[in-house]
């Protein structure tokens, strides 16, 4: 068949079994920033009910060492599950398809060892190695033996692209750890031009990731508020030291100069591929909830929630933070209750509410 002709008539339509193999490949991609161990929870739950079976594990040995970690899990196994981390020799690992179906062996013993099935019923098990060297396995359980050809096919290919997949999010998660501690380098030299100003990012950086989690924001996104409070005062590398230093009133000119290396600085980050989200949040942090703010006069809603968040962080931890015109606010009396006091005005009520609840001060 020519190309011309291959291309002018229709694909034989897929099987039932690879139209699903290929709806849950999909559906299985991990979200951007997704961590691993959530990126496995929902690939069990994905694979259970793509496999119909009736229990499903995903184990893996991430850093190379002789332990197994369960990374995920969905329905109900015969044995007690044991704790996550599991002792077992790599060498001892399956590399092949199996079926735990009676009697004894090294495949029973791996399956008690792992909690998957108890001393007295081995009900009938498959597992699956997620690669080629063997530091993972995908394990199934069925009240139903029969495996068909075309069912190993799915499983396999399952147990390829599980594998694939855990190994993407791996890989994304050490990256966006490296970024983190790139950032947090970033931010310690950037407070270090200025007296009294030491650990300003990190503890803004902390105040914003208590308010994303009290709020019950996902992980991902907690941790990308977290990168932007890191971030957030890149942008003071614009302005002169003298001027950072002064501690007499600083003339219209430079109030502007100050105001302007916000957006200076998400201009920079936004120059890095990947963080135009987080650039976003440095540009609006100092909007206004009713709308007094800069740099676009944003209000309310339109405000990007992360920037909100940014916003009570950053307030709350220069207060309590010495500086070189003044001595640092108490908490209670003094940085908190004016955090209470603005709000509505330039902070959000909703954030603010989350922030008190985190410090443990009732909101009333």
């Amino acid at each position: 068949m020519n190309v011309s002709s291959w291309r002018d008539e229709p694909a034989p339509p897929p099987s039932p079994l690879a139209a699903r193999l290929l709806r849950w490949m999909s559906e299985a991609t991990p979200a951007p920033q997704e961590l691993p161990d959530e990126v496995a929870q929902r690939l069990a739950a994905a694979i259970l009910e793509l496999c119909e079976a009736d229990a499903v594990a995903l184990w893996a040995c991430p850093d190379a060492a002789n332990r197994l970690h369960l990374w995920g899990r969905a329905g109900d196994f015969d044995g007690d599950f044991q704790a996550a981390d599991v002792d077992f020799a790599p060498e001892a690992w399956p590399q092949s398809l199996f079926f735990i179906v009676q009697g004894e062996g090294q495949e029973r013993d791996l399956a008690v060892t792992l909690g998957l099935i108890s001393e007295k019923n081995a009900a009938p098990s498959l597992c699956v190695p997620l690669d080629e060297r063997g530091i993972a396995l995908l394990w199934l359980q069925s009240e139903d033996g029969e495996l068909s050809d075309d069912w190993k096919a799915v499983f396999e290919m399952a147990g390829l692209q599980a594998g694939a997949i855990l190994s993407m999010a791996t890989r994304a998660e050490r990256l966006n750890r490296s970024f983190r501690q790139f950032a947090e380098i970033l931010a310690t030299a950037v407070d270090s031009r200025e007296t009294g100003r030491e650990g300003y990012a990190t503890a803004v950086a902390y105040y914003a990731g208590l308010m994303a989690r009290t709020m019950n924001l996902d992980e991902a996104e907690a941790q990308k508020i977290e990168f932007a409070a890191l971030l957030h005062g890149l942008g003071r590398l614009s302005i002169p030291e003298a001027i950072l230093e002064r501690k007499a009133q600083l003339s219209d000119e430079e109030l502007e100069r100050v105001r302007a290396s916000t957006v200076a600085g998400a201009g920079w980050i936004a120059s890095v591929d990947g963080l135009e989200e987080v650039a976003l949040l440095v540009r609006h942090q100092g909007e206004n909830y009713d709308g007094s703010g800069a740099p676009a006069g944003l209000s309310g809603d339109e405000i990007p929630l992360g920037s909100r968040i940014l916003a009570v962080a950053a307030r709350f931890a220069a207060m309590t933070a010495r500086r070189a015109d003044r001595a640092p606010l108490s908490v209670v009396g003094g940085a908190m209750d004016s955090v209470a006091e603005n709000s509505g005005a330039a902070l959000d009520p909703r954030v603010v509410a989350a922030f008190l609840s985190a410090m443990g001060r009732s909101v009333s």
